[in-house]
């Protein structure tokens, strides 16, 4: 039996839940960021728009300023990134109790013994992608393989 293996990922999960619950964020240069007066001031998550301004994941914010002067800074909310995450997994496991999660934003499914049920990965990870943009108003990033590694490559 061929392993069915969908790897899945919120995509910019923390700035993306920021601008579904303040929507004056949305299509704006915008990252969530820890608070520099108490030395934590580094990028955790960055918009779309922010990262074709150069603006990367992990570096300080003044870095981010350089190259986006009007980058919008947010405070990081882990407690409704935490709700997401669950409501998201509540969609996975509604195709299989398989979901394995890697951190927030990130779960591997196997669908090995759930495509009799639902239809091919292609069509669950399909599927899935449109739930969750109509359900919860983020997106999600699915790939599709026979392991997880390269379900991963197919995510990304």
């Amino acid at each position: 039996m061929i392993r069915t293996i969908l790897h899945s990922d919120i995509n910019s999960c923390y700035a993306s839940i920021e601008a579904k619950l303040n929507p004056s964020l949305k299509n704006k240069a915008m990252a969530v960021a820890g608070d520099p007066k108490n030395r934590h001031g580094i990028i955790l998550a960055k918009s779309q728009e922010a990262k074709l301004l150069g603006v990367k994941t992990g570096e300080d914010i003044w870095q981010a300023k350089l190259k986006c002067p009007n980058l919008i800074i947010v405070s990081p909310h882990y407690e409704k990134y935490l709700k997401f995450s669950r409501k998201v997994r509540k969609i996975y496991y509604s195709y299989t109790n398989k979901v394995e999660a890697f951190g927030l934003d990130e779960c591997w499914l196997d669908l090995t013994e759930s495509y009799k049920l639902f239809g091919s990965g292609e069509t669950i990870a399909n599927n899935i992608r449109k739930r969750v943009k109509k359900e919860l108003g983020i997106t999600v990033s699915v790939g599709v393989s026979f392991n997880k590694i390269f379900a991963k490559l197919g995510s990304d």
